[in-house]
Protein backbone atom coordinates (compact mmCIF):
# COMPACT_ATOMS: atom_id res chain seq x y z
CA UNK A 1 0.00 0.00 0.00
CA UNK A 2 0.94 3.39 -0.99
CA UNK A 3 0.26 6.31 1.50
CA UNK A 4 0.22 9.67 -0.42
CA UNK A 5 0.50 12.46 1.40
CA UNK A 6 0.28 15.06 -1.18
CA UNK A 7 -2.84 14.26 -3.19
CA UNK A 8 -3.22 16.25 -6.68
CA UNK A 9 -4.42 14.93 -9.63
CA UNK A 10 -7.05 12.29 -9.82
CA UNK A 11 -7.25 12.74 -6.03
CA UNK A 12 -7.29 16.26 -6.01
CA UNK A 13 -9.84 17.06 -2.78
CA UNK A 14 -8.68 14.26 -0.64
CA UNK A 15 -5.80 15.44 1.88
CA UNK A 16 -4.24 11.45 2.35
CA UNK A 17 -4.81 8.59 -0.10
CA UNK A 18 -4.38 5.32 0.65
CA UNK A 19 -3.50 3.70 -3.01
CA UNK A 20 -3.08 -0.14 -3.04
CA UNK A 21 -1.90 -1.85 -6.67
CA UNK A 22 -4.66 -4.59 -6.74
CA UNK A 23 -8.26 -5.38 -5.09
CA UNK A 24 -8.80 -6.48 -2.04
CA UNK A 25 -10.53 -6.34 1.32
CA UNK A 26 -9.84 -3.54 2.80
CA UNK A 27 -9.96 -3.33 6.73
CA UNK A 28 -10.15 -0.23 9.05
CA UNK A 29 -10.46 -0.07 12.76
CA UNK A 30 -12.21 2.40 14.56
CA UNK A 31 -10.89 3.18 17.90
CA UNK A 32 -12.73 5.93 20.24
CA UNK A 33 -12.70 7.20 23.91
CA UNK A 34 -9.44 5.98 25.07
CA UNK A 35 -8.89 9.16 27.78
CA UNK A 36 -5.41 7.79 28.51
CA UNK A 37 -4.91 9.86 32.48
CA UNK A 38 -1.42 9.98 34.05
CA UNK A 39 -3.25 9.97 37.68
CA UNK A 40 0.13 11.66 38.83
CA UNK A 41 -0.63 15.12 36.66
CA UNK A 42 -4.32 15.55 38.53
CA UNK A 43 -4.62 19.57 38.96
CA UNK A 44 -6.00 18.60 42.66
CA UNK A 45 -5.86 16.20 45.31
CA UNK A 46 -9.54 15.20 45.18
CA UNK A 47 -9.77 15.36 41.57
CA UNK A 48 -9.61 11.19 41.79
CA UNK A 49 -10.44 8.45 44.28
CA UNK A 50 -7.33 6.68 45.98
CA UNK A 51 -8.24 3.79 44.17
CA UNK A 52 -7.89 5.64 40.71
CA UNK A 53 -4.71 7.36 41.42
CA UNK A 54 -3.08 3.79 41.86
CA UNK A 55 -4.69 2.34 38.71
CA UNK A 56 -4.21 5.28 36.50
CA UNK A 57 -0.33 5.61 37.15
CA UNK A 58 1.51 5.95 34.07
CA UNK A 59 3.37 2.71 34.38
CA UNK A 60 -0.23 1.22 34.21
CA UNK A 61 -0.55 2.47 30.90
CA UNK A 62 0.20 -0.70 29.34
CA UNK A 63 -2.26 -2.42 31.43
CA UNK A 64 -5.34 -0.03 30.99
CA UNK A 65 -5.22 0.29 27.60
CA UNK A 66 -2.56 0.03 25.41
CA UNK A 67 -2.04 -3.65 25.82
CA UNK A 68 -5.66 -3.59 24.12
CA UNK A 69 -4.92 -1.65 21.20
CA UNK A 70 -2.21 -3.86 20.47
CA UNK A 71 -4.04 -7.14 20.85
CA UNK A 72 -6.95 -5.32 18.06
CA UNK A 73 -4.13 -4.32 15.63
CA UNK A 74 -2.53 -8.28 15.53
CA UNK A 75 -6.13 -9.53 15.23
CA UNK A 76 -7.78 -7.29 12.79
CA UNK A 77 -4.45 -5.91 10.71
CA UNK A 78 -5.88 -3.25 9.62
CA UNK A 79 -4.82 -1.18 6.98
CA UNK A 80 -5.56 2.27 8.43
CA UNK A 81 -7.16 3.28 11.82
CA UNK A 82 -9.38 6.15 12.81
CA UNK A 83 -9.91 7.47 16.03
CA UNK A 84 -12.93 9.00 16.92
CA UNK A 85 -12.41 11.21 19.97
CA UNK A 86 -10.68 11.61 23.30
CA UNK A 87 -7.40 10.13 22.54
CA UNK A 88 -6.31 11.45 26.37
CA UNK A 89 -8.09 12.75 28.93
CA UNK A 90 -6.28 16.27 28.62
CA UNK A 91 -6.88 17.87 32.15
CA UNK A 92 -4.48 15.20 33.13
CA UNK A 93 -2.42 15.87 30.54
CA UNK A 94 -0.80 19.55 31.06
CA UNK A 95 2.90 18.31 30.41
CA UNK A 96 1.78 16.94 27.30
CA UNK A 97 3.99 14.34 28.00
CA UNK A 98 0.60 11.44 27.72
CA UNK A 99 -0.19 12.47 24.00
CA UNK A 100 3.27 12.15 23.19
CA UNK A 101 3.45 8.60 24.46
CA UNK A 102 -0.05 7.67 22.44
CA UNK A 103 1.78 8.77 19.75
CA UNK A 104 4.82 6.52 19.77
CA UNK A 105 2.51 4.16 20.72
CA UNK A 106 0.47 4.25 17.69
CA UNK A 107 3.62 5.28 15.46
CA UNK A 108 4.88 1.59 16.75
CA UNK A 109 2.39 -0.48 14.38
CA UNK A 110 3.72 1.18 11.30
CA UNK A 111 -0.15 1.88 10.33
CA UNK A 112 -1.61 5.25 9.23
CA UNK A 113 -3.96 6.53 11.44
CA UNK A 114 -6.15 9.23 11.40
CA UNK A 115 -7.48 10.80 14.88
CA UNK A 116 -10.37 14.07 15.61
CA UNK A 117 -10.41 15.75 18.76
CA UNK A 118 -13.09 14.93 21.43
CA UNK A 119 -14.52 16.83 24.38
CA UNK A 120 -11.51 16.30 26.51
CA UNK A 121 -8.43 16.34 24.64
CA UNK A 122 -7.63 20.07 24.29
CA UNK A 123 -8.11 20.38 27.84
CA UNK A 124 -4.21 20.02 28.39
CA UNK A 125 -2.22 23.38 29.55
CA UNK A 126 -0.10 22.58 26.44
CA UNK A 127 -2.83 23.99 24.29
CA UNK A 128 -4.32 22.83 21.35
CA UNK A 129 -1.52 24.32 18.70
CA UNK A 130 0.80 22.12 20.63
CA UNK A 131 -1.76 18.96 19.98
CA UNK A 132 -1.82 19.52 16.41
CA UNK A 133 1.59 19.88 15.55
CA UNK A 134 2.51 16.65 17.77
CA UNK A 135 0.26 14.95 15.79
CA UNK A 136 1.26 16.22 12.65
CA UNK A 137 4.76 15.00 13.31
CA UNK A 138 4.18 11.52 13.82
CA UNK A 139 5.53 9.71 11.34
CA UNK A 140 2.37 8.06 10.96
CA UNK A 141 -0.30 10.45 11.85
CA UNK A 142 -2.70 11.40 8.83
CA UNK A 143 -3.61 14.54 11.29
CA UNK A 144 -4.42 17.62 9.86
CA UNK A 145 -5.89 21.03 11.56
CA UNK A 146 -7.68 22.22 8.69
CA UNK A 147 -8.81 26.08 8.24
CA UNK A 148 -12.62 25.79 9.29
CA UNK A 149 -14.15 25.22 12.53
CA UNK A 150 -12.38 22.96 15.05
CA UNK A 151 -9.12 21.67 14.88
CA UNK A 152 -8.68 18.28 12.59
CA UNK A 153 -10.67 18.65 9.40
CA UNK A 154 -9.56 16.19 6.35
CA UNK A 155 -10.10 13.65 4.21
CA UNK A 156 -8.61 10.80 3.39
CA UNK A 157 -9.00 8.61 0.25
CA UNK A 158 -8.66 4.54 -0.16
CA UNK A 159 -8.18 4.09 -4.13
CA UNK A 160 -6.95 0.66 -6.72
CA UNK A 161 -4.92 2.26 -8.73
CA UNK A 162 -6.28 5.89 -9.84
CA UNK A 163 -9.77 5.11 -8.75
CA UNK A 164 -10.86 6.08 -5.27
CA UNK A 165 -13.27 3.37 -3.67
CA UNK A 166 -14.21 5.06 -0.08
CA UNK A 167 -13.28 8.83 1.60
CA UNK A 168 -13.28 8.97 4.58
CA UNK A 169 -14.18 12.63 6.08
CA UNK A 170 -12.08 13.40 9.63
CA UNK A 171 -14.20 15.67 11.29
CA UNK A 172 -13.93 18.21 14.63
CA UNK A 173 -17.46 18.05 16.14
CA UNK A 174 -16.14 20.52 18.50
CA UNK A 175 -17.29 20.81 21.90
CA UNK A 176 -14.47 21.19 24.77
CA UNK A 177 -15.67 23.47 27.17
CA UNK A 178 -12.90 23.26 29.95
CA UNK A 179 -9.99 24.41 28.49
CA UNK A 180 -7.72 27.16 29.16
CA UNK A 181 -7.37 27.91 25.41
CA UNK A 182 -10.18 30.21 23.78
CA UNK A 183 -9.34 28.43 20.10
CA UNK A 184 -11.45 25.28 21.44
CA UNK A 185 -13.56 27.07 23.91
CA UNK A 186 -17.23 25.71 21.72
CA UNK A 187 -20.70 24.48 21.39
CA UNK A 188 -20.39 21.22 20.37
CA UNK A 189 -21.53 20.62 16.63
CA UNK A 190 -20.65 20.65 13.11
CA UNK A 191 -20.69 24.02 12.09
CA UNK A 192 -21.79 25.68 8.42
CA UNK A 193 -18.04 25.92 7.46
CA UNK A 194 -16.94 22.46 8.00
CA UNK A 195 -20.46 20.83 6.01
CA UNK A 196 -19.44 23.88 3.20
CA UNK A 197 -15.62 22.17 3.54
CA UNK A 198 -17.36 18.92 2.58
CA UNK A 199 -19.50 19.87 0.29
CA UNK A 200 -16.82 21.67 -1.90
CA UNK A 201 -14.35 19.13 -1.84
CA UNK A 202 -16.98 15.97 -2.88
CA UNK A 203 -17.99 18.22 -5.88
CA UNK A 204 -13.73 18.31 -6.57
CA UNK A 205 -13.51 14.78 -6.53
CA UNK A 206 -16.56 14.01 -8.13
CA UNK A 207 -15.46 16.03 -11.29
CA UNK A 208 -11.96 14.21 -11.27
CA UNK A 209 -13.09 10.68 -11.03
CA UNK A 210 -16.19 11.24 -13.31
CA UNK A 211 -18.84 10.02 -10.54
CA UNK A 212 -19.65 10.35 -7.00
CA UNK A 213 -17.34 8.48 -4.63
CA UNK A 214 -19.14 6.87 -1.54
CA UNK A 215 -17.94 8.03 2.03
CA UNK A 216 -17.63 7.68 5.69
CA UNK A 217 -17.82 10.34 8.23
CA UNK A 218 -16.10 10.52 11.73
CA UNK A 219 -16.00 12.55 14.23
CA UNK A 220 -17.36 12.45 18.23
CA UNK A 221 -20.33 13.44 19.33
CA UNK A 222 -23.54 11.90 17.83
CA UNK A 223 -26.09 13.59 16.46
CA UNK A 224 -29.71 13.69 16.38
CA UNK A 225 -30.09 11.10 13.53
CA UNK A 226 -28.56 8.15 16.03
CA UNK A 227 -31.27 9.08 18.06
CA UNK A 228 -33.93 9.62 15.27
CA UNK A 229 -32.57 6.28 14.06
CA UNK A 230 -33.38 3.90 17.73
CA UNK A 231 -36.92 5.72 17.45
CA UNK A 232 -37.70 4.72 14.34
CA UNK A 233 -36.71 1.37 14.42
CA UNK A 234 -38.74 0.63 18.07
CA UNK A 235 -36.25 0.07 19.82
CA UNK A 236 -35.93 2.87 22.38
CA UNK A 237 -39.94 2.94 22.64
CA UNK A 238 -39.82 -0.66 23.94
CA UNK A 239 -36.81 0.43 26.31
CA UNK A 240 -35.06 2.79 27.26
CA UNK A 241 -31.81 0.40 27.66
CA UNK A 242 -31.13 -2.56 25.11
CA UNK A 243 -29.51 -5.27 23.53
CA UNK A 244 -30.33 -5.29 19.71
CA UNK A 245 -31.07 -9.27 19.43
CA UNK A 246 -32.11 -9.79 22.96
CA UNK A 247 -34.17 -7.55 24.24
CA UNK A 248 -36.00 -5.92 20.71
CA UNK A 249 -35.95 -7.42 18.04
CA UNK A 250 -33.18 -6.39 15.09
CA UNK A 251 -34.11 -5.15 11.86
CA UNK A 252 -32.12 -4.35 8.60
CA UNK A 253 -28.73 -6.58 10.16
CA UNK A 254 -29.13 -3.68 13.20
CA UNK A 255 -26.65 -5.18 16.12
CA UNK A 256 -25.22 -3.47 19.77
CA UNK A 257 -26.10 -2.71 23.27
CA UNK A 258 -27.53 1.08 24.82
CA UNK A 259 -26.96 1.23 28.76
CA UNK A 260 -26.89 5.15 28.71
CA UNK A 261 -28.73 7.98 27.82
CA UNK A 262 -28.09 10.09 24.36
CA UNK A 263 -27.09 13.58 24.16
CA UNK A 264 -26.47 14.69 20.55
CA UNK A 265 -25.95 16.99 18.70
CA UNK A 266 -28.97 19.10 17.71
CA UNK A 267 -29.51 18.45 13.78
CA UNK A 268 -32.52 19.08 11.48
CA UNK A 269 -33.41 18.10 8.48
CA UNK A 270 -30.65 19.88 6.25
CA UNK A 271 -27.88 17.65 8.19
CA UNK A 272 -29.26 14.35 6.64
CA UNK A 273 -29.59 16.20 3.31
CA UNK A 274 -25.95 17.10 3.08
CA UNK A 275 -24.91 13.88 4.21
CA UNK A 276 -26.89 11.93 1.21
CA UNK A 277 -25.81 15.00 -1.31
CA UNK A 278 -22.32 13.93 -0.42
CA UNK A 279 -22.87 10.28 -0.32
CA UNK A 280 -22.15 9.65 3.21
CA UNK A 281 -22.95 5.76 3.44
CA UNK A 282 -21.84 5.77 7.58
CA UNK A 283 -21.42 7.41 10.34
CA UNK A 284 -19.21 6.42 13.09
CA UNK A 285 -19.06 8.27 16.31
CA UNK A 286 -17.80 8.19 20.11
CA UNK A 287 -18.08 9.82 23.18
CA UNK A 288 -21.11 7.28 24.75
CA UNK A 289 -18.83 5.02 26.73
CA UNK A 290 -21.97 2.79 27.37
CA UNK A 291 -22.97 2.74 23.60
CA UNK A 292 -21.78 0.46 20.70
CA UNK A 293 -25.21 0.39 18.66
CA UNK A 294 -25.03 0.22 14.63
CA UNK A 295 -28.55 1.30 13.51
CA UNK A 296 -29.60 1.43 9.43
CA UNK A 297 -31.72 4.59 9.10
CA UNK A 298 -32.61 6.82 6.05
CA UNK A 299 -30.45 4.49 4.09
CA UNK A 300 -27.26 5.59 6.25
CA UNK A 301 -25.02 3.42 8.63
CA UNK A 302 -25.31 5.22 12.29
CA UNK A 303 -22.49 3.36 13.93
CA UNK A 304 -21.29 4.26 17.61
CA UNK A 305 -17.96 2.63 18.06
CA UNK A 306 -16.86 0.12 20.88
CA UNK A 307 -14.84 2.04 23.72
CA UNK A 308 -11.47 1.08 24.13
CA UNK A 309 -8.98 0.48 27.24
CA UNK A 310 -10.59 0.91 31.05
CA UNK A 311 -9.99 4.39 31.66
CA UNK A 312 -12.89 6.40 32.97
CA UNK A 313 -16.75 4.61 33.28
CA UNK A 314 -16.94 1.48 31.19
CA UNK A 315 -18.77 -1.83 31.13
CA UNK A 316 -16.07 -4.69 30.41
CA UNK A 317 -18.53 -6.01 28.21
CA UNK A 318 -18.14 -3.38 25.90
CA UNK A 319 -14.88 -2.86 25.45
CA UNK A 320 -13.11 -2.97 22.03
CA UNK A 321 -12.86 -1.63 18.78
CA UNK A 322 -14.94 -1.39 15.63
CA UNK A 323 -13.86 -3.58 12.55
CA UNK A 324 -15.03 -2.17 9.32
CA UNK A 325 -14.49 -4.60 5.89
CA UNK A 326 -14.32 -2.65 3.26
CA UNK A 327 -14.58 -4.47 -0.50
CA UNK A 328 -15.34 -2.69 -3.72
CA UNK A 329 -18.47 -0.91 -3.15
CA UNK A 330 -20.02 -2.83 -0.56
CA UNK A 331 -18.82 -2.60 3.52
CA UNK A 332 -19.57 -4.02 6.75
CA UNK A 333 -19.41 -3.53 10.00
CA UNK A 334 -18.32 -5.46 13.43
CA UNK A 335 -17.43 -5.24 16.72
CA UNK A 336 -14.48 -6.76 18.45
CA UNK A 337 -14.10 -6.97 21.61
CA UNK A 338 -11.09 -8.13 23.56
Amino acid sequence: MNLMRDCRGCFDGCDFVLQLEEAREIRLLQLTDMQFIDSTQRRTPERLSMREVEEWLPEKFDLQCADQIRALVERVKPDLIFITGDLIYGSFDDKGTTLHRFCELMDSFAIPWAPVFGNHDNESFRGVAWQCRRLEESEYCLFRRGRVSGNGNYSVGVAVGDRLLRVLHMTDSNGCKHSVDPEVIREKGIYPDQIARIEEISERIARVQGEPIPAFMAFHFPTSEFERAEIEKGYSRETEFYAIGRDVCAKDGDFGSKKQKLAPIETDESFLHFLKECRVEAVFVGHHHLINTCIVYQGIRWVFGTKTGCYDFHDPEMLGGTLIRLQGKCFEVEHVRV
